[in-house]
C-alpha cells in the first residue's frame, strides 16, 4: 500500500522530505499526548513503553511483505543500538516524565538533538562545516533550554531531578541519529529496520521490566487504557515507519530537527488537549525555535 503510494507522488524530495519531518513531529507529540492520558491512569511508563513498541514492531513486521530475520551479526547490532538509543530509553523516560512535567514540556526534551548531532556528525566527516546552519541551530537550542528554564521557575513542585533524567532522552537519540546513518544496512528498507528495531526495543524494555519487578500485563487497566495502548501502538508504527524513511532520505542532523517539530506540536497538544498553561515568555521561545531551525536549513547563495 505505500509503495503504491509513494510511487503516485510526484512532489519533489525536498517537500516530501519536509512533509515526513513535519508529519513525523506531530506524531510523536501524538505518542507523548496518549502516553500521559494511559500513565494517568495508573500503567508504569515501562510497561506502557514495552506493549507500545511491541504492537507497532508486529504491525510494521506484518506489513512487509518480504521480510526476513537476515542472521548477520552486523543487522541484529543494529537493531539493538537502534532500538536502545531510539526507542527504549527515550520513550521509558519520557513516558514517565510526561506525568511529572506535561506534555508540552517533555515534547520539548526531543528538541534538544540537533546540536550534538550536528557537532558529531561533522567530527565524523558526516556533515559540511557551516557557520550558519551551527548558528541556527544554537539558536534553536539555546531557545529550548529557555523554555526549559522558564518551566521551572513556573512549576511550584518541581523536582530538580526529573530534568536532569530528561536530558537522557537527547543525548539517547543524539547517538542514534549518527549511528543509524553510519551503519545502515545495505539494501535494507525503511519498514524493515523500523520493524526490527521497534522488536528490539520491546525486547529490551521487556528484560528491564523483569529486572525492575515492574508488572506487564495490562489487563487489568481496563477497555479504555487497553484500547488507548493499541492506538498508540499503531500510532508508533506510523511513527517510526516515516521516521526511517526520513532517516533513509536526509541526514542525521537534518533528521534530528524533528524532535523541534515535535516540541512545538507538543506545546500546542498540551494546551488543546490537557488544558496545560504557558507564559509568554515560553511561547516567544518557542517562535524562535522555528526561526533558528529556518535559519539553519537556509542554502547558502553561491555567486555565478
Amino acid at each position: 500500500m505505500f509503495a503504491s503510494i509513494q510511487q503516485r507522488l510526484t512532489l519533489p524530495s525536498q517537500t516530501v522530505v519536509w512533509g515526513l519531518l513535519i508529519a513525523n513531529g506531530f506524531l510523536i507529540a501524538l505518542m507523548l499526548a496518549l502516553a500521559k492520558t494511559a500513565t494517568a491512569s495508573g500503567v508504569p511508563a515501562l510497561t506502557y513503553a514495552f506493549w507500545q513498541t511491541l504492537i507497532a514492531g508486529l504491525v510494521l513486521f506484518l506489513c512487509s511483505p518480504k521480510f526476513a530475520w537476515a542472521p548477520e551479526k552486523r543487522l541484529t547490532i543494529y537493531f539493538v543500538i537502534s532500538g536502545l538509543t531510539g526507542i527504549a530509553v527515550p520513550n521509558a523516560i519520557a513516558f514517565y516524565l510526561v506525568t511529572k512535567l506535561g506534555a508540552g514540556f517533555t515534547a520539548i526534551m526531543y528538541a534538544l538533538p540537533p546540536i550534538f548531532t550536528f557537532l558529531i556528525a561533522t567530527t565524523m566527516g558526516l556533515e559540511k562545516r557551516s557557520w550558519m546552519k551551527l548558528a541556527g541551530l544554537s539558536v534553536a537550542v539555546s531557545a529550548c533550554a529557555w523554555i526549559v528554564v522558564q518551566r521551572h521557575s513556573e512549576m511550584s513542585q518541581s523536582n530538580g531531578f526529573w530534568f536532569a533524567l530528561g536530558l537522557l532522552i537527547p543525548t539517547a537519540l543524539s547517538i542514534g541519529n549518527v549511528y543509524r546513518s553510519v551503519a545502515w544496512p545495505d539494501r535494507a528498507k525503511p519498514m524493515n529496520l523500523a520493524a526490527g528495531t521497534l522488536l528490539a526495543a520491546a525486547t529490551l524494555l521487556g528484560v528491564l521490566a523483569v529486572l525492575s519487578g515492574t508488572q506487564l500485563m495490562a489487563l487489568q487497566f481496563g477497555p479504555r487504557v487497553i484500547s488507548i495502548i493499541f492506538l498508540q501502538g499503531l500510532v508508533t508504527a506510523l511513527t517510526y515507519y516515516c521516521g526511517f524513511e526520513l532517516q533513509k532520505r536526509s541526514n542525521p542532523v537534518f533528521y534530528s530537527q524533528l524532535g523541534a517539530v515535535a516540541a512545538m506540536f507538543g506545546l500546542i497538544i498540551g494546551v488543546v488537549w490537557f488544558s496545560e498553561r504557558y507564559s509568554l515568555t515560553i511561547w516567544l521561545g518557542a517562535v524562535i525555535v522555528i526561526a533558528g531551525l529556518r535559519l539553519s536549513n537556509r542554502t547558502p547563495r553561491h555567486s555565478a
